[in-house]
């Protein structure tokens, strides 16, 4: 069996300091005091190697999964034996540059050569050697991801399917390469669905990369049909038409690894550029990366309801002037969550199958007349669905003098629609919260606000028994 290394202080050795001082890592900016090879205990009786990259006071932190068989023969002194020319390798300086705790993974040392690595990327080991550093890594900063190039991909769902890593906040997927342990297992594209059903995941390709396109398009449509409400895929087309290689015999002959497009020779820079602004926007939604089974998240597992919620079934508000007016298409349901608005429940709204209309409204009094106040609602997406924010004043008469509304895109985080409103916008929040909201004045003091779930732009659809929101609450707010 392989030695295995005690596991080392977060302080750099002396050895280390020498080679990083005298420039052996050959691109981007050297820290003394940051980067090192370490030795994490992640099994009994065994270590990873990674190569450590910690920021200062990092919120996010990423480990990064090379393709190939992923054996990098990192040493003691931070150098990478094997790799150079792998894309995550090449563009590892971006994250630590832009203040992210950084990891590059060696293969747990219990399975370094003579012992084989056939199979190793969908073992039960290695997820728990993604899970162990997952969790070394939470202690450094609150968020945590992922980002798999290739076969790396095949790792990463590996551990997603088997329940590893459900604590991580996403997964990026770069040029992915899936190699299931056999031809008839469906753990990685398992792997697949319980990440778009748990957690944000973005795809990288090249249109040109026949060896990984076929899986994006794969993810795509995994996606489409779960109507994952925070999966991405970005199809990149241009780069080198060149794809010089640092170390010719790393890779067999034929290897996509050699390829430039899928190698995304020369968008290093933009690649990992999107990376970025991705994980601060996804990261601004889920802050605490709470994990999808607590109980205000929107679950793509449950199952479709098709009763409709009756007006005197629903739950009494305490908030003073607020009432609720209309129920219509809709199963609601009381999710036991933090409340987000003082005295109203957060619900779950589910567009039933047997009707075409689908609208939960409430009639908020007590306002000053001919005032222009923010009408907001706090929202999630369930399984896909979109919102509509309406509202209107002189609910007792057929012809209010001010009626507005305005539809918002929430996988997109985006207006779609408007209309009658004096100004409207979508904001996010921790935990998946997103606060969409109209300006819009009143006459009487009085206003009948709606909220609707919408499928895509369409008002009216028979719904599936699975499409809807979670509604946070109803607020109203004067301007000025």
């Amino acid at each position: 069996m392989a030695t295995i290394w005690s596991r080392k202080t977060a302080f750099i050795t002396a050895g280390a300091a020498a080679i990083l001082a005298s420039g052996m890592f050959d691109c981007g900016p050297l820290s003394a005091a940051s980067v090192i090879a370490d030795n994490w205990v992640t099994r009994p009786d065994t270590a990873v190697r990674v190569l450590l990259m910690k920021a200062n006071r990092p919120a996010d932190a990423v480990i990064l999964l090379p393709g190939g068989h992923g054996n990098i023969n990192l040493d003691s002194q931070g150098h990478i034996g094997w790799g150079e020319d792998d894309f995550l390798i090449r563009t590892r300086w971006h994250y630590f540059d832009h203040g992210i705790a950084t990891i590059i993974p060696d293969v747990a040392l219990d399975h370094k050569p003579p012992f084989s690595l056939a199979g190793f990327r969908t073992s039960e080991l290695h997820a728990e050697d993604l899970r162990a550093m997952a969790e070394q890594l939470h202690g450094m900063a609150p968020k945590v991801w992922i980002i798999a190039y290739d076969t790396g991909a095949t790792s990463a769902l590996n551990a997603v399917a088997r329940g590893k890593i459900d604590s991580v906040a996403g997964l990026v997927l770069i040029s992915p390469i899936l190699e299931p342990p056999d031809a008839d297992s469906t753990l990685l594209i398992d792997g697949v669905k319980r990440a778009l059903g748990r957690m944000p995941v973005l795809v990288i390709g090249h249109l040109f990369d026949r060896c990984s396109l076929p899986v994006v398009d794969r993810i795509k449509n995994a996606a489409a049909a779960l109507r994952a409400p925070h999966f991405q895929a970005i199809v990149l087309q241009g780069g080198r038409t060149q794809f010089m290689l640092h170390d010719a015999f790393a890779y067999p002959e034929g290897s996509c690894n050699a390829q430039p497009t899928h190698a995304l020779a020369g968008l290093e820079e933009v690649v990992t550029g999107k990376i970025i602004d991705w994980l601060s926007h996804e990261g601004a939604i889920a802050l605490d990366a709470r994990p999808p089974s607590a109980p205000d998240i929107a679950s793509l597992d449950l199952p479709p309801v098709s009763q409709v919620t009756a007006l005197s079934a629903l739950p009494e508000p305490a908030t003073p002037g607020f009432r609720w007016q209309v129920v219509r298409g809709l199963n609601v349901q009381v999710v036991n969550a933090e409340a987000m608005v003082s005295g109203q429940p957060v619900l779950r709204l589910i567009a039933t199958p047997n009707d075409q209309g689908h609208t939960l409204a409430a009639r908020l009094t007590g306002f000053d007349k001919n005032r222009t106040y923010r009408i907001s609602a706090w929202v999630k997406s369930v399984a896909g669905g979109n919102v509509e924010l309406a509202a209107y004043d002189s609910p007792d008469t057929d012809k209010p003098l001010n009626n507005g509304d305005a539809v918002f895109d929430l996988y997109n985080h985006q207006v779609l629609d408007e209309s009658g409103v004096q100004g409207r916008d979508v904001e996010q929040h921790p935990n998946y919260w997103q606060k969409v909201w109209i300006n819009l004045a009143t006459s009487d003091g009085q206003f009948l606000v709606a909220v609707r779930p919408v499928n895509h732009r369409r008002f009216l659809f028979v719904g599936d028994g699975k499409l809807g929101l979670i509604l946070g609450g109803i607020a109203v707010e004067p301007l000025d």
